[in-house]
């Protein structure tokens, strides 16, 4: 066995013993989800299919209980987008990644974007290889042009792009800096025009950072495909967590789902798939313990500008997220399949013979993690004390719900207007 194969097994079951799947377990197991991999992979096939400005929603939804294999499900969506020439981002939703906020949103999705499994960040990997599609990249100044809100903030730096002034590295890492979601001063931006001779073409304004996380969740699909890719897939796992989010919060958030998926009435996006993954108990806590169902009619009540608009979208996020494709449990073989391999690897990772692992109750009383986990505890534990027979005890862990104030707070980020 060569060194490569026991460090792969060994950084395998590291992850798997963490419960945080890595690219070398999911290589090494199996994704018992076929229907879902392969609606995955025919919605990738239409966006490769479909015409420069077609803005068709196509998006998916997955869920299912902790432990079951959201992660690791997402994790092989990931490999298979990249196989398929698409730009692919994995995000967790966390205290940092709030839903709610678009900005901030798109700085993790462009912060983990690549565009292959050993690359570095998509956006500065594709602004300084500059190896853009002429007719491509034409198409994509002229749409831009065309936008009322993109227009005046991207079309000076697609002409920089274009020209490469003297100095033109250091501009490039800027704009890669703003097409991330940290904006360029404005000085900056006619320091660069005035390089190429054209200060006097462009009026550059400054953008409020919500019209900034807008525009470039609509803007970087088009650019990936100027580049030469299929498009831009983005993974958002663990949205379950908007629900311990404020009520207006949670309002934002279904509102983003809906502008993400093309399900907002007036905001499309073209070239893009998200996938989204919530708890199996998402919509039941939501409707049950939350109300959600009742946010729409309470913005409305409220009657302040731009509620209505607010309730619209929520109410169509909402309807997205209750069609959420539930993952199903292993079956017979599939699971004998899968401890077979986790005792593989185990015994690859630490050059012993694992021996079988007990059989334990049938899979859909517990989790996929649960038993990988107990697994791997038992052959840990038979490897340092080969005559002992360990009895591994397992907890139900509920998920809490409750209204966290540390997760769903809102820094200003010195002031809503932005450079």
């Amino acid at each position: 066995m060569s060194n490569d194969s026991v460090l792969m097994a060994r950084r395998a079951i590291e992850a798997l013993r963490a419960g945080v799947p890595n690219r070398d377990a999911v290589r090494q197991l199996p994704v018992f989800q076929g229907d879902i991999t392969q609606k995955f992979t025919e919605t990738l096939w239409e966006v490769q299919q479909a015409p420069a400005n077609d803005v068709t929603p196509r998006s998916m939804a997955v869920s299912g209980s902790f432990g079951s294999g959201k992660s690791h499900l997402l994790a092989y969506l990931r490999h298979v987008a990249i196989e398929h020439n698409f730009v692919c981002s994995q995000v967790v939703i966390s205290k940092e990644t709030p839903l709610f906020d678009p900005l901030k949103l798109l700085r993790s999705a462009v912060e983990t974007a690549t565009v292959s499994e050993t690359a570095g960040r998509a956006v500065p990997e594709i602004l300084f290889a500059g190896k853009f599609d002429r007719d491509r990249f034409a198409e994509l100044v002229r749409w831009v042009c065309e936008q009322p809100v993109l227009g005046d903030r991207i079309t000076p730096l697609l002409r920089i792009i274009d020209e490469r002034p003297a100095g033109g590295e250091e501009f490039l890492d800027e704009i890669a800096w703003e097409w991330s979601g940290y904006p360029m001063r404005v000085s900056a931006i006619r320091s660069a025009l005035k390089e190429i001779g054209c200060q006097a073409e462009y009026r550059v304004k400054t953008m409020p950072r919500r019209e900034l996380g807008l525009s470039l969740w609509r803007f970087l699909p088009r650019l990936f495909q100027a580049a030469g890719y299929s498009g831009w897939v983005t993974l958002i796992d663990e949205g379950e967590l908007m629900l311990r989010y404020s009520k207006l919060q949670r309002a934002k958030s279904y509102a983003q789902v809906a502008r993400l998926t093309g399900t907002a009435k007036d905001f499309k996006i073209s070239g893009f798939v998200p996938v989204f993954s919530v708890t199996d108990d998402f919509w039941a806590t939501a409707e049950a313990e939350k109300r959600d169902s009742e946010i729409p009619e309470w913005l409305r009540d409220r009657g302040r500008p731009g509620d209505a608009e607010l309730a619209r979208d929520a109410e169509a996020g909402m309807k997205f997220l209750r069609r959420a494709k539930p993952l199903r449990p292993a079956r017979g073989e599939e699971f004998t399949e899968l401890r077979e391999r986790v005792r593989d690897l185990h015994s690859l990772a630490f050059n012993w013979n694992a021996p079988p692992a007990r059989e334990r109750e049938a899979l859909s009383s517990r989790s996929v993690r649960e038993h990988v986990k107990s697994w791997i505890t038992e052959w840990d534990l038979m490897l340092l004390y080969p005559d002992y027979r360990p009895e591994v005890v397992i907890e139900d862990v509920k998920t809490d719900y409750s209204e966290d104030k540390d997760l769903s707070h809102e820094n200003s980020e010195a002031a809503e207007g932005m450079e």
